[in-house]
């Protein structure tokens, strides 16, 4: 007995019925669960008697259950639980063909719901040093890989995890299932396995696999110092003096990144006189006679202003072993998994998505709930009230009204512009990690190379789903036997009564060796333990010194007591100090600026442990 029944909702209890009206008779149905990419989405169609519009017209869209009683089973089997999707072409047949897709209403929401909680963001408190375990899901994403619109993409919450999502066929559940490892192994043995199973090995990784990350950013350092405390110099040419002083915003040597943030001249204080003898034929008469000369103290204040901006750039090169049996040699051992990574920028909240009026799919406005994040009018805010998105952005909804948003500091995943270096701070340790996972997850599914098709008993093979491993055993498999994962369960029931199973499992060849443990200077993340070679980056100009850096040079020129030596010696005196005015020389350390500073770094990463579930080289004794 094989029926195809409606129910009421995609998660009502499973009740079947033999009743006529309430279930129709199955003519052929053919189940499919299969892995493609980061995802498992099964469907099943179904071959029943046409009924009539009246029939099934009412079901359409609906959801209903596929489940069979056969003489062994102790009571109805339920085989997968589907919606209806399309309606069939063919409507006026003898027959009708049903395609069901085994997910729930808005699988899309639920599936974006459940990426989501997997994105962990740079409010995350992350410790390089603390245990692997309890940084593992910072590591496994990353945002500064993604743009702040990832989660319209639910798979690439899973770039760097060995995982991939898996709709139930029965349950309709939406979990993960790992790559490799299972709860579930069939081992189904030499008994179970019927013709010889097909085996194909296709693009295996090369013995080696790199990836390649680029980070960019500008380091910039802006501030002001106080070039020296209020300051005083005393000079007999003072009313020169103060209009020669710098006005604020006067640049300190020439293309220096030094500029005066604050001159000011704050008072002037007269000294005591000196009298001076003055002679000589063009003083006439006067000559012999004797001048009053008044210096002054004059009090000034100075504050230099800096603005340091460097383009800098680190690339990080991943290098990574297969971890196979030695496959046959070719030419090229080096392969690059994929284009090289540009990380998003990092002195900006990058993570956080900017504020919309309306969905710009639906055009439907949207609704703001407490605890929403966004980026808006140039900074970032967190909804305090829950709202309908006002039509342009406020932080009220009115005068005196609730308040909506409240703002709070961005999330950068480098706060301190000054940095000079990233990928070997704590948040770049982190992209790194990640790139280490992401680099593995990629080689993983290629060193899942070796694929096995085979059938099984149909009893046992409607149990199996791709959450499952399977063992089988066969003379003609190389090494005789073979396990792994399963991605495709293909259940076919044709018109007769006749069942067929047909299982897809992929394995790995790998070389069996035990799983490596970080030694001096390496370090792990999840399985993966690896080494670092990092040169040190250049640093011109020291960013985090600037506010504290001294003047090169910060002198003053003929003040008051070098004027009065040299006219006390000249029969002239007003006419020497006319020669030589009081000056004040100031000087900053050059801020050296270059058009890029790129600094190149390598990660190698140890042969990973993996299982040797199937023998690709007998011939080596393994």
């Amino acid at each position: 007995m094989k029926r195809l029944q409606f129910i009421p909702s995609h998660d009502a209890p499973f009740n079947p019925s033999a009743t006529d009206g309430d279930a129709f008779t199955v003519l052929s149905a053919v189940v499919t669960e299969q892995r493609v990419g980061r995802k498992v989405e099964p469907s099943f169609r179904v071959v029943i008697a046409n009924p009539g519009a009246a029939g099934w017209m009412p079901a359409a869209l609906k959801y209903a259950d596929l489940w069979e009683q056969r003489d062994e089973d102790p009571g109805p089997v339920l085989i997968a639980r589907g919606r209806l999707v399309p309606l069939p072409t063919d409507m006026a047949e003898a027959t009708l063909e049903l395609t069901f897709r085994c997910l729930p209403p808005d699988s899309d929401d639920v599936l974006t719901s459940a990426a989501d909680a997997l994105r962990i963001g740079e409010d995350f408190d992350y410790d390089p040093d603390a245990d692997p375990a309890d940084r593992l899901d910072a590591e496994y994403y990353d945002p500064l890989f993604f743009s702040a619109d990832a989660s319209d993409d639910p798979d690439t919450a899973l770039v760097a995890r060995p995982e991939i999502w898996r709709w139930d066929r029965a349950s309709l559940q939406l979990g993960r299932t790992h790559l490799v490892e299972s709860d579930v192994v069939h081992d189904i043995g030499y008994q179970s396995v019927g013709a010889a199973p097909s085996l194909s090995v296709t693009n295996p990784p090369k013995p080696i696999s790199m990836l390649r990350i680029i980070a960019s950013w500008t380091q910039a350092a802006k501030g002001r110092q106080t070039v020296s405390e209020p300051d005083a110099v005393s000079t007999f040419t003072s009313d020169d003096f103060i209009s020669s002083f710098p006005q604020p915003g006067a640049s300190i040597g020439a293309n220096t990144g030094w500029t005066l943030a604050e001159a000011k001249v704050e008072n002037v204080v007269n000294n005591l006189s000196n009298w001076l003898t003055i002679s000589g034929a063009k003083f006439g008469n006067a000559s012999g006679g004797q001048v009053e000369l008044l210096s002054k103290t004059v009090h000034f204040r100075l504050t230099a202003a800096y603005d340091y901006s460097q383009q800098r750039q680190e690339i990080l090169t991943l290098v990574m072993p297969s971890g196979l049996q030695d496959l046959p040699d070719e030419d090229d051992q080096r392969e690059l998994i994929e284009s090289p990574i540009t990380l998003g920028p990092l002195n900006i909240d990058s993570s956080t998505k900017e504020w919309l009026y309306e969905d710009p799919e639906t055009l439907e406005v949207i609704q703001y709930v407490v605890g929403d994040e966004v980026l808006a009018a140039g900074k970032a805010w967190t909804c305090a009230t829950d709202h309908e998105a006002t039509e342009d952005f406020r932080v009220r909804e009115y005068d005196g009204g609730p308040i909506l948003w409240i703002q709070r500091e961005k999330r950068a995943p480098m706060r301190d512009s000054r940095n000079s270096r990233f990928l070997d701070l704590p948040r770049g340790i982190r992209a790194v990690r990640h790139a280490v996972l992401r680099l593995d997850r990629a080689v993983m599914e290629r060193r899942q190379c070796a694929e096995i098709t085979f059938e099984v008993p149909w009893m046992l093979g409607r149990g199996i789903t791709t959450a499952h491993s399977c063992r089988i055993a066969h003379p003609k498999l190389p090494g005789v036997e073979v396990t792994g994962k399963v991605t495709a369960v293909d259940l076919n029931i044709e018109r007769g009564g006749r069942r067929s199973a047909k299982i897809t499992i992929v394995a790995i060849p790998g070389s069996g060796s035990i799983a490596p443990t970080p030694g001096p200077d390496e370090f792990q993340t999840g399985d993966i333990v690896y080494s670092t070679s990092y040169r040190q980056p250049q640093v011109p100009v020291n960013a985090f010194a600037l506010a504290s850096v001294p003047p090169r040079v910060y002198a003053v020129e003929n003040a008051a007591g070098e004027q009065l030596a040299a006219a006390m010696g000249s029969g002239d005196p007003v006419g020497t100090i006319g020669t030589m005015p009081t000056r004040l020389r100031i000087a900053m350390p050059a801020l050296r600026e270059e058009d890029l500073l790129t600094r190149r770094m390598s990660v190698t990463c140890l042969p990973p442990a993996l299982p040797r579930q199937i023998n690709l080289r007998p011939d080596m004794g393994a």
